[in-house]
């Protein structure tokens, strides 16, 4: 989802929790939401590919960016 869509989830609390961790397909860093139903929603651009980050620090602010005030980093 993009960041748009994303914050109109989170205006609707529908997500709980932001999390940043490392692509497992790319070099660099993935951004998903936790959705109260259950379930990741990544962060996407407008053509629905996943959005990497080259910098943890870039990808911890896109999921500020969305609402959150604490992100969660998985460092696997």
């Amino acid at each position: 989802m993009t960041k748009s869509e994303l914050r109109s989830l989170y205006s609707q609390e529908m997500l709980v929790e932001a999390v940043v961790e490392p692509s497992l397909s790319r070099d660099g860093w993935i951004v998903e939401f936790r959705h109260a139903r259950g379930g990741l929603v990544p962060l996407t651009d407008g053509n629905g590919l996943e959005q990497c980050f080259g910098d943890v620090d870039i990808a911890t602010e896109s999921a500020l960016d969305i609402g959150f005030h604490q992100v969660r980093i998985v460092d696997v």
